[in-house]
């Protein structure tokens, strides 16, 4: 019975570092993502050995439901952190083409845009 215990123990831990993860991610708190990693990590490992050790309370439909639901919620959180992802490779290209975007000049007589690198003169100073 201790085997199913440590079992669970290792699925329990595993799932409320998704959800922690997931709360994260769904505030947009990406920095605490890192914070989570080694106890992911951990906790993945501690499934993983369960899983590989082919253990018969795998055999449970209890068990294999929350593994299913572990495996659903794992992707989900990949899913956000990939539009996380996204998101800031977009802000990050947007401010990049913020001085690219910008325009910096005069305009012409007939409303062209001169930029002052190209500007000969004709400029009147104010006295």
């Amino acid at each position: 019975m201790s085997e199913i215990v440590a079992a669970e123990a290792a699925l329990s831990r595993l799932e409320t570092v998704l959800a922690t993860e997931r709360v994260a991610l769904m505030s947009g708190q990406v920095h605490q993502i890192a914070e989570l990693m080694s106890e992911k990590m951990e906790a993945t490992q501690a499934v993983d050995a369960l899983i590989s050790s082919e253990h018969p309370a795998l055999g449970r439909e209890r068990i294999r439901t929350r593994l299913k639901g572990i495996s659903a919620a794992a992707i989900e959180n990949a899913q956000h952190f990939k539009a996380a992802q996204n998101g800031l490779r977009s802000l990050a290209a947007r401010i990049g083409n913020m001085a690219q975007d910008s325009y910096v000049g005069a305009y012409s007589s007939n409303g062209l845009q001169t930029p002052f690198t190209k500007a000969t003169g004709n400029y009147l100073k104010k006295a």
